[in-house]
């Protein structure tokens, strides 16, 4: 029964294969498609992390490279700063007289260009020797921010101021200082110079940054310094607190993607510490600048693989419509092909491929296999008297009659040829046969049908039956010419009658069938 099951389960599902390849066929091609999808997204996103790599990579060797040069100008200010300093400390050389001790205490890097005078303040905060003129001696400095650093402490070394406008100049500048110390190492005064904003404005102006770069220079505090694109307001801002720079401040070199710390931008930032000074040395590239080329080549590519999934996906619709249409015309030749025209019923292939079937099928189960051959009586003299559409409605008839009585799984009624029929009915005995073929025969009378050809002067049918289990090196033929031996019985017998072939025996009779009432 099981090795049943399987075959007919099988016959169903050869018959739904165009479908369910079709819809394979259609889920593959959408898998394929998205999966490139896929791979084009991550090979993209990929593409732009290696892009912003690049950038960042690049903008930090450059923070490097300036905040190095930076520190290189600074530290030759400071050596003038700690001669100077050394030289104050020098009761001998305080004696001298002004022009003399202007040429001991003061290099000529302090008459650089951008380069404030060199001057030394005493503990009161006034001026008392200075490399140039442009501060008088007298001047008192004692407000700024870097003579009450060096006042209260001797821990700092090289102090590097806010920001601020100069009395003499009216620039901004920002000073660098050192503390002189007494003997015995109580304060003596400071040693100072400015370093004009407008020289690192000239050293940043140099760098192509693209249009939306920034360059920014900031104390460890926060406090900007000056930055390029040159803002006056931006040098009285404190980045303290901001999220960028927390995250700047611990470390002395490093790029990340993020908002600006002085405008809030989204830029990728790199910065720099400038030596041992507590500076760092900021450069900021717009992230709209830095990803425009990946970005124009991600909507190029992403355009053509749109393009290209859009073109498949059409292709794959009347790739599917086609074979669509194909399996709906082999389904209908092939109906064509087993069907008969005129009743619609299937037609003698059809039959000689299920007898087959249900033969192998009875053999593997042991189960009864029956055969009812039917003939219309006399039907010949019928076409003649009435005329073939006549005749041809009356098989119609017939063949309805026999697919009502045919309709379990593993039955079959279908025209074998012209006025002749035949029913192949599973699992059914002689028995259960005989009464088929015997319901079939009266309700084929009760139709009623008007025929003077016959004795009852009614379209009647012979049949005959015929039943078999089929055995080992056996074929459905034997079936059919018994069920057509007792049909040639039935008609010799004066016809509207039914006759079962001599093979049938009493064991298989006895065994009954689920015709069996």
């Amino acid at each position: 029964m099981l090795l049943a099951s399987i075959r007919r389960w099988w016959s169903a599902d050869r018959r739904a294969e165009g479908a369910k390849r079709r819809r394979v066929l259609v889920t593959l091609m959408v898998a394929t498609l998205a999966a490139i999808c896929v791979v084009a997204i991550l090979v993209m996103a990929e593409a732009r992390r290696d892009v912003g790599r690049s950038v960042a990579v690049s903008a930090g060797n450059l923070a490097a490279a300036v905040a190095h040069d930076v520190d290189r100008n600074i530290e030759l200010l400071d050596l003038s700063l700690q001669a100077a300093a050394k030289g104050w400390s020098n009761p001998d050389i305080q004696s001298l007289a002004a022009p003399l001790r202007k040429m001991v205490l003061f290099d000529s890097s302090a008459s650089a260009e951008d380069i404030g005078p060199v001057f030394i303040l005493d503990e009161r905060g006034s001026v008392q020797a200075v490399s140039k003129m442009e501060v008088a001696i007298g001047m008192n400095f004692a407000d700024r921010d870097y003579f009450r650093v060096h006042a209260n402490t001797n821990a700092i070394g090289l102090f590097v101021s806010k920001p601020f406008i100069s009395r003499i100049s009216g620039n901004w500048q920002v000073a660098l200082s050192r503390r002189i110390d007494k003997p015995d190492g109580s304060f003596a005064g400071v040693v100072a110079t400015s370093l004009q904003l407008a020289y690192l404005s000239k050293l940043y102006k140099g760098l192509d940054l693209g249009a939306e770069g920034t360059i920014t220079l900031f104390r460890m505090d926060g406090r900007v310094i000056t930055r390029e694109p040159y803002v006056e307001n931006d040098i009285r801002r404190s980045l303290g607190g901001t999220d960028a720079f927390n995250r700047i401040r611990p470390l002395r070199s490093g790029s990340f993607e993020g908002e600006s710390p002085v405008d809030g931008a989204r830029r990728i930032i790199s910065f720099h510490r400038v030596g041992n000074l507590p500076l760092i040395q900021d450069v900021e590239v717009s992230v709209d600048q830095a990803y425009a080329d990946w970005l124009r080549r991600a909507a190029i590519t992403g355009g053509a693989l749109f393009s290209l999934c859009l073109s498949s996906l059409v292709l794959m619709l009347m790739l599917d419509v086609e074979l669509t249409k194909r399996v709906a015309v082999e389904k209908a030749l092939e109906r064509l092909a087993t069907t008969d025209g005129l009743t619609g019923l299937p037609n003698r292939r059809r039959f000689g491929e299920a007898l087959q079937m249900e033969w192998t099928r009875a053999s593997d189960t042991g189960s009864p296999l029956s055969l009812l051959m039917i003939d219309a009586d006399n039907f010949k003299a019928y076409n003649d008297l009435y005329g073939h559409p006549a005749g041809d409605s009356l098989l119609q008839s017939f063949a309805r009659c026999l697919t009502d009585n045919a309709r379990r799984i593993g039955d079959l009624a279908c025209r074998y040829g012209g006025e002749e029929f035949a029913v192949l009915l599973a699992d059914t005995d002689a028995a259960g046969a005989l009464r088929v073929a015997e319901t079939i025969r009266g309700e084929i009378v009760g139709l009623a049908h008007d025929h003077p050809g016959t004795a009852s002067r009614l379209a009647t049918v012979s049949i005959g039956v015929a039943t078999a289990r089929p055995g080992p090196g056996q074929t459905g033929e034997r079936l059919l010419l018994a069920a057509d031996a007792a049909l040639y019985r039935a008609k010799a017998a004066g016809r509207n009658c039914c006759r079962v072939a001599a093979m049938v025996n009493e064991e298989l009779v006895a065994r009954g069938s689920r015709r069996v009432a």
